[in-house]
This record gives C-alpha cells, structure tokens and sequence, in this order.
C-alpha cells in the first residue's frame, strides 16, 4: 500500500481511538507512511545508523528506522527506534485537530547513564554569549514557523525569540515521571490533505541539524572511557 496524503475522515478516526486502539484502515495509511519514509536515502537503517546517528548497533524495527506506531486515547505516535529514553528523537504524531513532525524529548526515562538530550539542547541555548546553534535554531523556527507542544498542548509563542526563550527556560515539574516536549511542524487537518510521505520528510530535514547536534553529545559507555560526566562525540 503505497502512502497517500491523510484526510478529514482519518482525523475522524483518531477522534475515536481509545487506549491502544488501532483503526484497521488508519492503522494501515500510518503503516504505509512509515515504509514510505523508509524509501528515502537519510532514512535507510545503514545510512541512518553510521551517517546521522553513529549508532552502529542500531537494529532499527523490522529493518525500519522508525518503530510502529504506539496508539493512546485519541492520538498515536511514532519515532525512531531508540528516543525514548531521555534521548532526542524524530517524531510524527496524529491528534484529532492537528498532525505534528519534528524533534522530541521524552523527559524522565533514564535507562542508561548519559545527560538528558533536552537539558544538553537548554545548555545550548542558554550559553552566553549565543553559540551558532541557537542562532540557527531561531532561524528554522522563523523560517518553518516551528512550533512548540509540551504535554500534549500547543503553545501560544509563535515569535522565533519567544520559541526558542520558552524551550530554553521550561522546568520539567519534578512531580512528573515523564514529560514530552516538541518542536516541529504542526499542521492543521485541511493543510494535512496536501501533504504526501516527501513533505514528511521536508520537515524532518528541517530539523535533523539540531537533530543530528544533539545525538553527536552521547555518552561513551565503553571500556576506558572518560571519567562520568565527560561529554564526547561517538567518533572520539
């Protein structure tokens, strides 16, 4: 099944998903989206895993770089095998009035001893003077009109100093197990029907600069390696 853009009733049908529901025909259009992305060369599991992410182990989902997508009461979500754990990932998610593409951050999980991708993303932000990743940053957001969503909410900053302040001083409320945050594209139903699997992926290439920064900041778990708390690139 080849992936054709969502449409008005698709959105109807998340309306109706209940906990971890998955509409036969929806379930199937999300399926096809995710073979869809998997066409392009940036979303290859080889190319992805050693070009983008320096992940070499990265097993991908069924030789997929984004994992199936998980169904909650009235939305789902996908995102690339191995974000959910305090790590930075792409995401593409469905609710009832929008669909949203971009960069995640699933705050909380912590599985294994590496920072956080979203306070790593704040200290870049926060640096003074302006590293050229936050400059860069309002940039996409101005040129995109990138916006933000933190637990299931849009927020109402659309200026790209104010989206960027709002990322940069967010406190994740610390009687929270987990919190999501995004940033990224958010699109209306009726601007959804024009949208084939190449604007996806538009979108995510707009991003996967901050996307591929971050990732570049994991910790070394191996062998020999630096002291805790000593942050380097993969290939060091």
């Amino acid at each position: 099944m080849d992936f054709e853009p969502f449409q008005l009733s698709d959105f109807q049908q998340v309306e109706l998903i209940r906990q971890k529901e998955r509409p036969e025909a929806l379930s199937a259009k999300v399926e096809a989206l995710r073979r869809a992305l998997a066409k392009f060369r940036e979303f290859e599991l080889n190319f992805f895993r050693h070009r983008l992410t320096r992940r070499p182990q990265m097993r991908g989902k069924n030789g997929l770089v984004f994992g199936p997508a998980r169904w909650e009461g009235q939305h789902w979500y996908m995102f690339d095998v191995g974000g959910d754990q305090n790590e930075v990932q792409l995401n593409i998610g469905m609710f009832p009035k929008r669909i949203r593409v971009g960069l995640g951050f699933m705050i909380g999980r912590q599985v294994a001893t590496k920072p956080p991708a979203f306070r790593l993303l704040q200290t870049f932000l926060g640096c003074r003077p302006p590293l050229p990743f936050r400059d860069a940053l309002c940039k996409a957001v101005a040129d995109h009109k990138l916006r933000i969503e933190i637990r299931g909410q849009v927020q109402p900053q659309t200026e790209p100093e104010q989206v960027v302040a709002r990322l940069e001083m967010y406190l994740v409320p610390p009687n929270e197990k987990t919190v999501f945050v995004f940033l990224g594209h958010i699109w209306s139903p009726e601007e959804a029907q024009a949208k084939d699997a190449s604007c996806f992926r538009s979108a995510l290439a707009s991003v996967m600069p901050f996307y591929e920064a971050l990732r570049a900041f994991l910790w070394v778990p191996t062998r020999g390696a630096p002291s805790r708390g000593t942050l380097l690139p993969p290939s060091a």
